[in-house]
């Protein structure tokens, strides 16, 4: 346990002292979390795609520190991914019987840096095993019930976890209790009952407020269209060779070990095959990260069946050295020479600052200041923008709620008749300053030419916007904005209107985006 503790606490470090910039992909995330700040929920307000808890859990601390969404959820999913980090050593020290493969296992899951808002897809998987394996050492109910309880987690952490957790449960109970047919129908019923009840009043909620049918279509509907965008292309040799590793579990799973059993690796084999047929697409070498925690956990068991002790601890001090080396250069580009106990402390306080400011170095490619400057002086704090196209950090970084259900319209999802209906209504009733579209009008027009025609309506007028010291290829930004602001002053920087009594009082500014 102490060993565990101590890796969770320089897997923190480590990832927090080279913190690179944020994925614009995380931005979805904490715009969600930022919106429930703004006094928004779920599904009654605006759009979840089967994803509820994180952000939620995120708000909840956001307000707890002041209102800093970003930076609760740095903190939160650094935190979590250290745990992830502590459990793969218990895990994969269990499975190969060696001290030396638990630390290199969980060193490389360390090392190996997953994208923060992929934070779930690393920790699910990981506290399941545990609990699995719990239950498979000692078939207790309350053990079960724990078990239970981590898969509706799965589920609200994002719905599809559930399914991987289920299904190698259901390995888990078949194999342990194959020579009881009625104990194992029994501890099935108990499992999903107790999972179903931890989840109802999430299920409850959403039928009050726009029903379970509807809401799973809508999941799915997002779904597919992820699918159709990032799932193109046939896997590579790569992929091949990591679908191997749970192959090889289950094999393994057939032959007598003497760490786990054939409940243990026929479960978790069953659990990463699942994980790998689905996270591991498109940019193959950006995703291994997300599953290399439950992977090295079976090549544990797999080197620690294969190798003679003395082996075992040469390759793990082998592989310790190769990723101390790395932590070495990650250092270096994150900023340091010689890590010394000052520069630890500036570098600290350098990302401290980042997070509790939101500067624009946090962002990867940090392309509108202009635009989100523009949002932040000349709308109303309660005042929303439509972004359309992919830039959910606009409005985030703005400080404003986005308009319509959703932090970015992009062309291909939620596109169908009843998604458009849904947002129209949801537009009747908001406060809505701006829509930005941020490839021009044709865009919007052609994907949605129904919430186009609402913005003619309610007297939106286009505006273009050039980026001021930003270079762009191909049409400019278009702003629209409401017909009443043409007569209104002149935004000194930009050249678009903006009223004064629509300049908010810095001193009032809601805090929910830094």
């Amino acid at each position: 346990m102490r060993r565990a503790s101590l890796i969770g606490v320089l897997a923190f470090a480590f990832r927090y002292l080279t913190l690179s910039p944020i994925e614009n992909d995380h931005f979805v995330m904490l715009a969600r979390a930022q919106q429930v700040l703004f006094g928004d929920w779920p599904v009654r307000n605006f759009e979840d795609p089967g994803q509820p808890l994180f952000y939620l859990l995120t708000s909840a601390l956001a307000s707890v520190f002041g209102g800093h969404v970003l930076a609760a959820n740095i903190v939160l999913c650094i935190t979590l991914q250290s745990i992830a980090a502590a459990c793969t050593y218990v895990l994969a020290r269990r499975a190969s019987g060696s001290t030396a493969v638990g630390v290199a296992a969980a060193v490389l899951a360390i090392v190996s840096s997953p994208r923060l808002y992929n934070t779930t897809k690393v920790i699910v998987p990981v506290v399941a095993i545990l609990f699995q394996w719990r239950y498979a050492d000692v078939p207790s109910r309350g053990r079960l019930l724990a078990l239970a309880a981590w898969t509706a987690i799965a589920f609200l952490l994002r719905h599809d976890y559930a399914v991987y957790v289920v299904a190698s449960t259901v390995v888990l109970l078949g194999v342990l209790h194959r020579s009881a047919p009625g104990e194992t129908a029994r501890r099935l019923v108990l499992y999903g009952f107790a999972a179903l009840l931890c989840a109802s009043p999430w299920l409850l909620y959403v039928q009050w407020n726009e029903g379970l049918r509807e809401y799973a279509s809508a999941a799915l509907r997002f779904v597919q269209s992820e699918g159709r965008r990032t799932g193109g292309g046939a896997p590579n040799a790569l992929y091949y060779v990591i679908a191997l590793v749970p192959l090889c579990g289950l094999a393994l799973a057939f032959r007598r070990t003497n760490t786990l059993t054939r409940a243990h690796l026929a479960s978790t084999s069953v659990y990463v095959l699942l994980m790998n047929a689905v996270f591991l697409r498109d940019v193959l070498l950006a995703r291994l990260p997300d599953v290399i925690a439950p992977t090295v956990v079976l090549v544990a068991a797999l080197i620690g069946q294969t190798f003679a002790p003395r082996a075992l601890r040469a390759c793990g001090v082998v592989t310790v050295v190769a990723a101390l080396l790395h932590v070495t250069i990650s250092l270096a580009t994150a900023g340091y020479r010689v890590p010394t106990p000052a520069a630890i402390v500036r570098q600290a306080a350098r990302v401290s600052d980042r997070l509790a400011h939101a500067s624009p170095d946090i962002q990867p490619s940090p392309r509108y200041p202009a635009l989100v400057s523009y949002l932040s002086r000349c709308t109303q704090p309660q005042q929303r923008v439509l972004v359309a196209v992919f830039g959910p950090q606009i409005s985030f970084l703005a400080g404003r709620p986005f308009a319509g259900g959703l932090p970015a319209w992009i062309p291909g999802y939620y596109e169908t008749a009843a998604d458009v209906t849904r947002a129209r209504s949801r537009l009747d009733r908001e406060n809505v300053s701006a829509a930005v579209l941020l490839e021009g009008r044709a865009s919007f027009e052609q994907s949605w030419p129904e919430l186009a025609a609402w913005f003619r309506e309610h007297g939106f007028e286009e505006h273009g916007f050039e980026e001021h010291d930003v270079p762009r290829v191909g049409e400019s930004v278009k702003v629209w904005l409401p017909t009443s602001a043409a007569a209104t002053p002149i935004d000194a920087e930009t050249g678009l209107p903006c009223s004064e009594s629509r300049i908010p009082n810095p001193d009032s500014r809601p805090r929910s985006q830094g």
